[in-house]
């Protein structure tokens, strides 16, 4: 999902909307939380390098990033959800050459798109929520945050990173996360006022990115009441996220295994070790769908481990067993880099760990698991937690 912002565009000077709460962030943390992200992301959320350009481009210019506990959030103080939808799909070269004439791309349409929901709402809000767990998008809606002088909330709406804006924790708590603002890479804008079915929104907004590439959207704009009640939003993922990637790299300092690092500090478990052997992807419909082997190596020699997904990893198979699947968290590790790979970036004979990751309880509920089960992406798996499985 999403473009790299290009150079930053410095907005945070005297605002009054920055809450003086909220904790700093240096490039260290954001460098753990980035990292981090990449164990949490299941393959998706974007490139790692893209956001940690992102976030050096940022620094580099003087902007400041901020962290708020949901708990510090006011009542009263309004919050909303920004990210980019950006279409895979092949475009034809009438389609083409019609948005090339257009003119010069806007810069940063989720910006954009987070003034037009204001505007709209006539509120200013205090922080963003971070659309999902995942390297690029997560750095996205950090580094508009800290543009416009607001932090990031402490966090975001999946505990992860997810193929469709269904799994979205705000709507799945039976909350409106219309109206949605947004903005085309030309500049077009719309209100998308109401939704009969919240999937609509999903189905609106891809058609867009469909016939414009990027758009950016912001939605579920809620008040800190609404955000700090039960199973509304994953609270803490950002300190998550940093405190996987500060344990992974305080393990290569120390000369320790950073995957069993990282698996230790989300409390995860290790599904796999092998080498990268098969895989089959294509673009369908805007998302990546493809499926991948692993073939064991260590104490699973002899052994085979099959991920497939859509844009992020959803079922994984050890030896034809399902060990693990959606909403819990599947991802696999390069054992060079000890970094999250995402999809389809991967090659065969690669070095990998795969790690599996509890999810947030609100999925586990029939509310969240009517959208992010197994079944819902059309496995004929049942859901069973991962702990269940694996005991």
């Amino acid at each position: 999902m999403g473009a790299a912002f290009s150079s930053p565009e410095i907005l945070a000077e005297d605002n009054p909307r920055a809450p003086g709460r909220s904790v700093v962030l240096d490039a260290q943390a954001l460098e753990d939380t980035l990292l981090g992200s990449s164990y949490l992301g299941c393959g998706g959320g974007g490139s790692l390098q893209v956001a940690r350009d992102l976030i050096r481009s940022d620094l580099a210019a003087g902007v400041t990033f901020r962290r708020l506990d949901v708990a510090d959030l006011g009542d009263n103080e309004w919050v909303a959800s920004p990210y980019a939808l950006e279409s895979l799909a092949p475009m034809d070269d009438g389609m083409r050459a019609r948005l090339e004439s257009i003119g010069v791309p806007l810069d940063v349409p989720v910006m954009a798109s987070f003034r037009l929901l204001e505007n709209y709402l006539d509120k200013k809000f205090a922080a963003v929520i971070i659309g999902e767990i995942g390297p690029h998008s997560m750095a996205e809606a950090m580094s508009l945050g800290a543009r416009l002088g607001v932090p990031s909330l402490d966090a975001d709406t999946v505990g992860r990173a997810t193929p469709e804006i269904n799994q979205h924790s705000v709507r799945v708590a039976g909350h409106a996360i219309t109206p949605a603002a947004a903005v085309t890479q030309f500049g077009d804008e719309l209100i998308l006022r109401k939704v009969l079915d919240p999937s609509r929104e999903e189905d609106v907004f891809r058609a867009l990115s469909v016939v414009s590439r990027l758009v950016g959207v912001t939605d579920a704009a809620i008040p800190g009441s609404v955000a700090k009640a039960d199973n509304v939003l994953v609270q803490n993922s950002l300190s998550l996220a940093a405190a996987i990637g500060k344990a992974v790299r305080v393990a290569k300092q120390d000369g320790r295994d950073p995957v069993e690092a990282g698996r230790a500090a989300g409390d995860g478990y290790l599904l796999f070790e092998g080498t990268v052997g098969k895989f089959n992807w294509e673009d369908t419909e805007g998302f990546l769908v493809g499926d991948l082997a692993i073939n064991g190596t260590g104490p699973f020699e002899g052994r085979s481990l099959q991920l497939d997904y859509k844009n992020e990893h959803l079922v994984a198979r050890r030896d034809g067993q399902v060990v693990a699947t959606c909403p819990d968290l599947i991802t696999m590790i390069d054992r060079e880099t000890f970094e999250g790979i995402g999809n389809p970036d991967f090659e065969e004979g690669q070095a990998v760990s795969v790690l599996g990751y509890r999810s947030a309880t609100l999925w586990r509920r029939p509310e969240g698991l009517e959208v992010f089960a197994p079944r819902y992406f059309g496995y004929d798996v049942d859901y069973v937690p991962i702990e269940e499985r694996l005991r």
